[in-house]
């Protein structure tokens, strides 16, 4: 396909320009419809208005942030087919159905979210808490649906490669069955914790310098804060697990695709610099994944 390369890889910059603002928004909304939660089940525990009054606030954020996230996501859905769009022909039919699934939980978190903001006076109180939680399930499983994408992506399964094109699909098991699948998503999951609830409690830890310490700051930093310091910790965990999938399969993908390697490729483990090691094992088994399983070789395509 003749593309011209100088204005694409432009055009490519742009695409990670776009994903780099999505990250954020996609890690709020995994992560900030649970702590909005959180503050209105200890309303309807307590009693205490205090605890209402951050939900409904929070909640008015939230609609906010999803608006610009729709904004973000849709363009990033452009980008895909206009930039990529031999990539998209010859293997859309292995990974698409995470896209398309993930479009179900989108337009399940656009109507019970605006159920949710514009019912705080209309809805029973436990009946309007209800209707919050499709939000979090639909955070949680739009972002599932995508991380398997990505998932596919670092260790391409499910389809037999012919002539370039990817055939004999089987979408299911090849982003539902990877074995990078559950390490990256639950990764993902931790992450959105640590970068909602900082982002929150930094907001907050501001006005505590400026000398705003009620017990309505004090509270709001307390749930934000605590959500990303629990999940931090389990996020070191996380990421050795995710890395050891990473390591494991980094020879075979030398191997399959020399092409995407920079030049000279990954530096050797004799060449190691450093004897700093993880203060954990491994928790996989074997240099090739799950089953030992080998990594399909890309194609070599230009667009």
């Amino acid at each position: 396909m003749d593309v011209n390369q100088h204005y694409l890889f432009q055009a490519r910059q742009m695409q990670a320009l776009s994903l780099a603002v999505h990250i954020p928004l996609v890690c709020f909304g995994i992560a900030f419809p649970v702590l909005v939660l959180f503050a209105e089940w200890r309303y309807l525990r307590t009693g205490d208005p205090l605890y209402r009054t951050l939900a409904r606030r929070w909640s008015k954020v939230m609609l906010a942030l999803f608006a610009v996230g729709v904004v973000t996501g849709t363009i990033l859905s452009f980008e895909l087919g206009l930039l990529w769009p031999v990539w998209m022909q010859d293997f859309g039919n292995v990974f698409g159905l995470g896209f398309t699934l993930e479009g179900f939980s989108f337009f399940a978190e656009a109507i019970f979210i605006g159920i949710y903001v514009y019912g705080w006076d209309r809805i029973r109180p436990w009946r309007h808490f209800l209707s919050g939680l499709p939000i979090a399930v639909a955070g949680v499983t739009g972002s599932m649906f995508v991380i398997s994408v990505n998932a596919w992506m670092n260790h391409p399964t499910g389809f037999t490669l012919r002539d370039g094109r990817a055939v004999d699909a089987r979408p299911w098991s090849a982003l539902f069955a990877n074995p990078f699948f559950w390490s990256e998503y639950v990764h993902m999951y931790f992450a959105a914790f640590i970068v909602a609830g900082f982002g929150v409690a930094g907001a907050y830890a501001w006005g505590f310098l400026r000398g705003r310490r009620g017990r309505y700051e004090r509270t709001a930093l307390s749930i934000s804060l605590g959500a990303a310091a629990v999940a931090s910790p389990l996020q070191v965990v996380v990421g050795d697990w995710a890395a050891c999938w990473a390591g494991a399969a980094a020879g075979d993908w030398a191997a399959a695709a020399p092409g995407a390697l920079p030049p000279g490729g990954p530096p050797p483990a004799s060449r190691t610099t450093t004897s700093l090691r993880s203060p954990m094992p491994c928790m996989t088994s074997g240099r090739t994944g799950r089953g030992g399983e080998k990594r399909k070789p890309w194609p070599n395509f230009t667009s």
